[in-house]
């Protein structure tokens, strides 16, 4: 029997290209294969995964009987997964057995994966199984393939193997249009009402005051995604109030409390691993960039004292306070790129600011529509930004302060604006409708 250098086939899983077996022999296919086992099994092309997880993810075996429909259907099955874009493979005689080689192009695009309310395990015991259990899990998945439908399966056995009735579900989560989304996975089924939240590490901040924000989550079905918004939402905002601008919240882990027998019901413990850091004074910003508005001025509108809390609520107010009085003279595009800088010995905080100030916009039209002639008249008479004037930014929102039209039946009317900036005129063009 003789066998050639063996090139089998080329799968192209973003285009679906696929190029015949070639098989170059003096006997039949049948007659050359037959009694060939695999001798080795390799991998090569890939980054993100290991040559023994590529191997595993095929399914083959060394040892096993050799042919071509086995290798066709292994390479079938990495390019479902959804973690490679391209996969091709060759197969050669090797003391006297074959040797086949896998070479892959992985897919562009992973996304973490994230287990929402698997409260029954810990993250590191769910990391464990899945890694046994799926040879090309790696906290990261591919945008969508079989390998999301196997992470599913995996922990559905998790689950019964643990007599827990639950379904397990899969989604993408994350901000509309964002691409910095995840794989969220989430038990179906069980009741998981949080009885008790708790702070791990929490030092400086006083625990009652901790507690008291954290007795909204007590009755809610525990969830991680929802106990991280929440930190967010209410837990980091305390912690700035009083200094602490580099407090890091960590997802709160679940611990199961109590469950009645014969129920699907469950009471959760929640914990919060907190990195409080240490509560900063306000030293004061560095301003660069401005031409328009001078350091003493912008240090008025921001508004911090030198010595004070670093309070971060009054910190992020500043920094809306200095984009206002830009608006104010007509720059309605400045940015500010504000960076801290940390004084850990004196405890005290700075920024570097460095300001993008734009162009100066003027007074364009102001629309009038959905109103008697002469109500359109007075509204045009109190309007006194005129065409060409610097345009103030706040000057719309305090127009809007005093009375437009009342309606026939003396119930003030439905007022709707907009705001048109002409990036070629350089000018802004106001719309007044009414309802």
């Amino acid at each position: 029997m003789r066998l050639a250098c063996l090139s089998s086939r080329v799968l192209s899983f973003g285009t679906s290209v696929i190029l015949p077996c070639l098989l170059l022999a003096s006997a039949t296919p049948q007659a050359q294969t037959s009694a060939l086992k695999l001798a080795a099994i390799h991998a090569t092309g890939q980054k993100r995964y290991s040559e023994a997880q590529v191997v595993a993810a095929t399914g083959l075996q060394a040892g096993q009987v050799f042919g071509p429909n086995a290798l066709n259907a292994a390479a079938d099955r990495l390019g479902r997964s959804g973690a490679f874009e391209e996969v091709q493979f060759r197969y050669h005689p090797e003391g006297g057995q074959m040797a086949v080689e896998f070479t892959v192009k992985e897919a562009p695009k992973f996304h973490r994966c994230a287990f929402d309310n698997f409260v029954w395990f810990s993250a590191q015991e769910l990391e464990d199984h899945l890694r046994k259990e799926v040879p090309l899990y790696d906290v990261l998945a591919p945008e969508s393939g079989d390998l999301l439908n196997e992470i599913v399966v995996s922990l559905q056995r998790l689950l019964q193997s643990h007599g827990i009735t639950a379904q397990v579900e899969h989604t993408q989560y994350g901000k509309l249009g964002s691409p910095d989304w995840e794989h969220l996975f989430t038990a179906t089924g069980p009741s998981l009402k949080i009885q008790s939240v708790q702070f791990q590490g929490a030092n400086g901040m006083e625990e009652a005051v901790l507690h008291h924000e954290a007795l909204q989550l007590v009755g809610r079905s525990f969830s991680i995604v929802a106990c991280r918004a929440y930190a967010a939402a209410a837990f980091v905002p305390l912690y700035r109030e009083r200094g602490y601008l580099r407090v890091q919240i960590g997802n709160a882990s679940a611990q199961v409390l109590k469950h009645a027998n014969g129920t699907n019901e469950f009471e959760i413990q929640v914990t919060y691993p907190v990195t409080e850091g240490m509560a900063y004074d306000w030293e004061r910003v560095e301003w660069s960039g401005n031409r328009v508005l001078a350091p003493a001025d912008l240090d008025e509108a921001f508004g911090m004292e030198r010595g004070s809390l670093a309070d971060g609520k009054k910190i992020d107010l500043g920094w809306e306070a200095i984009s206002k009085a830009y608006g104010k003279k007509g720059y309605l595009e400045a940015k500010l790129n504000p960076e801290p800088v940390y004084d850990n010995a004196n405890r005290r905080v700075s920024f570097r600011a460095p300001i993008t100030e734009g162009p100066q916009y003027r007074m364009g039209t102001l629309m009038l529509s959905g109103m008697p002639p002469t109500a359109a008249r007075e509204l045009q008479a109190r309007w006194r930004l005129k065409t060409s004037d610097v345009y103030d930014a706040s000057y719309l929102t305090d127009f809007l302060k005093k009375p437009i039209l009342a309606g026939a039946s003396g119930r003030m009317a439905n007022i709707h604006t907009e705001v048109r900036p002409d990036r070629t005129r350089l000018t802004v063009d106001v719309s007044i409708r009414v309802d």
